[in-house]
C-alpha cells in the first residue's frame, strides 16, 4: 500500500432510523467522514442491493430510496442529495471485468438506505460522489472476497471503499433480542467477539469460513447479506488486510453496531 493509499471501511448502519436516533453509533458515524476528508468519491457496497451478477448504479443524481416501511413519516422525508458518477461506475465495471469478473451497468437505481444512512451521517454537505456496487444472491464468502480484491486499486484513486452492514444482524432468528431497550444476548457477544479478534488478525480463513468458526453464527447472520459488505471491504483493503475496530455498541439489543477500517501490510 502507497503512502496515499486510503483503507476501506466497514459501517453497520443498523435501523433506517438510525439519523433520527442519539445512540452511541450514530454519534459516531456524525465524525467519522472528518477521517476521510481526501476521499474523491465513494464506492458503498450496500447488504441492501442484492443482485445475480456484481453491479453498479451509472446514475448522475442518484435518488434516495426509502426501501424499508412502519418507520415513523419523518424518515419518509429525508433526502440525501449526493451526486452519482457515471465515469466511477465505468470504471469499476473494467476493473472486475480485467480480473476476470462479471459486472452489469445500471443507470436508474439511487441510493439504498444502506448507503445514505451512514453516508448522510458521514458527509452531511452531499459534497462527495457516491457510487453503489450490489452483493450478490449466492452470498459466497470467497466471492465477495475476491470481488474486494479486484477493486483495491481504487483506493489508490482517492476512492473510499465502504462495506455497509451491520457486525451482529439476527433478522430472522425468532429468538433474537430486537426493539428498544432490549438487552443485548450473551450468544449475540459471543459472536461479535470472535468476529473483532478475526478482524483484527486478519484471519482470512476464518472469515471465509465464518460460518462454521464462529460461535452462534446462524443466529448472528441468519441470513448473511449484512456480512458479505464486510468481506468486500477486506478484500478490497489488498493482501495482508488487517482491520482496526473504529467504533463498538450495541442498538436495540442484538444488532452490533462495530465499524472497523481495513489497511494492508
Amino acid at each position: 500500500m502507497s503512502a496515499d493509499s486510503l483503507p476501506t471501511l466497514f459501517v453497520s448502519h443498523g435501523a433506517p432510523t438510525l439519523p433520527l436516533e442519539h445512540v452511541p453509533a450514530r454519534e459516531f458515524l456524525a465524525t467519522l467522514g472528518d477521517r476521510y476528508r481526501n476521499a474523491h468519491a465513494v464506492l458503498c457496497i450496500s447488504a441492501h442491493w442484492n443482485t445475480p451478477r456484481p453491479t453498479v448504479n451509472a446514475v448522475e443524481a442518484p435518488e434516495t430510496i426509502h426501501d424499508f416501511y412502519g418507520f415513523p413519516a419523518e424518515l419518509y422525508g429525508l433526502q440525501y442529495k449526493a451526486r452519482g458518477s457515471p465515469d466511477l461506475a465505468g470504471r469499476v465495471a473494467d476493473i472486475l471485468h480485467g480480473a476476470g469478473l462479471s459486472c452489469d451497468i445500471d443507470d436508474r437505481r439511487g441510493l439504498d438506505h444502506g448507503a445514505w444512512v451512514p453516508l448522510m451521517l458521514m458527509f452531511p454537505n452531499a459534497d462527495v460522489p457516491v457510487v453503489q456496487l450490489s452483493i450478490q444472491q449466492h452470498l459466497d464468502p470467497a466471492q465477495h472476497v475476491a470481488l474486494g480484491r479486484a477493486l483495491s486499486a481504487l483506493r489508490d484513486e482517492g476512492v473510499l471503499v465502504i462495506g455497509s452492514g451491520s457486525a451482529v444482524h439476527p433478522l430472522g432468528y425468532a429468538a433474537a433480542s430486537l426493539g428498544e431497550g432490549a438487552a443485548t444476548d450473551d450468544w449475540a457477544r459471543e459472536f461479535g467477539s470472535w468476529l473483532t479478534e478475526a478482524v483484527t488478525r486478519g484471519d482470512r480463513v476464518s472469515l471465509l469460513d465464518y460460518r462454521q468458526r464462529a460461535p452462534y453464527a446462524e443466529r448472528a447472520h441468519p441470513y448473511p447479506d449484512h456480512f458479505m459488505p464486510l468481506l468486500v471491504a477486506f478484500g478490497a483493503a489488498g493482501d495482508g488486510a488487517r482491520g482496526t475496530v473504529l467504533h463498538h455498541s450495541w442498538h436495540w439489543g442484538d444488532l452490533m453496531m462495530d465499524a472497523y477500517e481495513f489497511t494492508s501490510d
